[in-house]
């Protein structure tokens, strides 16, 4: 990708992604459940263990029937106080220099201020970068709250491209200083995420930590999906492959212990875009012949789906 394509596809990125959806977005079901759930998976996720096998993943989580699936942050995540001794091998710790890149409105973001928060002379920085300013102004209002209530705790922001050559003075600051960099429901906007991982990688202090998650489809894993221009409003690639995502981690970012897998399978209330832009074909075939259940959300129809999320990982050398 030229840097003009780069360039045009931030810019209809941000067209979509505009000050009315930047209202809508913390409001929607779907979004409050994967803040929590991702939260929860992010926190209590072991290095060391095995990842999940295809078996092992494949069970649905959450009930439909309840807001937010079911979960909420008060009985869906670990107890902070205990947290350390809970979960030992977490790669959240407090005094860490974290990064949530492509933050949004920190709607995830805010849930990790609890499990970093230090009564020492310890920081915990939890840098938030996007290059959205009206979804950076919904995560500053929420910063503002995490750094008024959590002892130890800097929440900030960036707004920027960590591509633009014209933004490298900024980004400079975060090579070689991140313990851990998440990324959550961001690659399948992006069209050239080897460079952005790649660049990603740079960030990262020795032992570091990238975690992406994201959606997954299966199906893309067997056919090969038309190449959209790199000037569409979103890339929305349909899914990830394994290997691409492994290779991105490891052959073209150099990290190490590199590995990605099927985290989960969720009930999701979700628009029919969303379903034809990231679901299997079995699903679209449903919505086709009307065979998915609905409901009205938000003065929107929202149809019943099942939904897989991939988790990758890799560390720096």
């Amino acid at each position: 990708m030229t840097e003009d394509q780069h360039k045009l596809a931030i810019e209809a990125n941000i067209k979509v992604f505009d000050s009315k959806m930047a209202e809508d977005y913390d409001k929607r079901d779907a979004m409050q459940f994967l803040s929590i759930f991702f939260a929860k998976s992010l926190l209590e996720f072991d290095v060391s263990s095995p990842r999940k096998t295809p078996e092992e993943s494949n069970k649905l989580i959450g009930d439909p029937e309840q807001p937010y699936n079911g979960f909420s942050p008060d009985k869906s995540l670990p107890d902070p106080h205990t947290f350390g001794t809970q979960f030992p091998g977490s790669v959240f710790k407090p005094g860490m220099k974290m990064m949530d890149f492509a933050c949004g409105t920190g709607i995830l973001t805010q849930y990790f201020a609890p499990y970093l928060a230090t009564n020492s002379d310890q920081t915990s920085d939890i840098i938030g970068v996007d290059i959205n300013s009206t979804f950076l102004a919904k995560y500053n209002e929420k910063a503002s709250h995490v750094n008024a209530t959590y002892d130890g705790v800097a929440m900030t922001s960036y707004l920027c491209d960590i591509l633009d050559p014209t933004a490298q003075e900024v980004v400079s600051q975060f090579e070689g200083s991140m313990d851990l960099i998440t990324c959550t429901l961001s690659y399948h906007h992006i069209d050239n995420y080897e460079k952005v991982t790649q660049k990603l990688s740079t960030f990262l202090r020795p032992g570091g930590w990238l975690f992406i998650v994201d959606f997954y489809n299966e199906d893309v894993e067997t056919s090969v999906s038309a190449t959209k221009s790199a000037s569409e409003a979103v890339r929305h690639m349909g899914g990830l492959k394994v290997d691409a995502l492994n290779k991105t981690l490891g052959e073209y970012s150099n990290l190490a212990n590199v590995s990605s897998a099927r985290e989960a399978r969720v009930y999701l209330w979700q628009e029919q875009p969303f379903i034809e832009h990231h679901l299997p074909d079995e699903i679209n075939e449903k919505l086709k012949n009307n065979q998915l259940r609905s409901k009205i959300s938000n003065g929107t129809t929202v149809y019943l789906v099942e939904t897989s999320l991939i988790l990758a990982i890799g560390q720096k050398k």
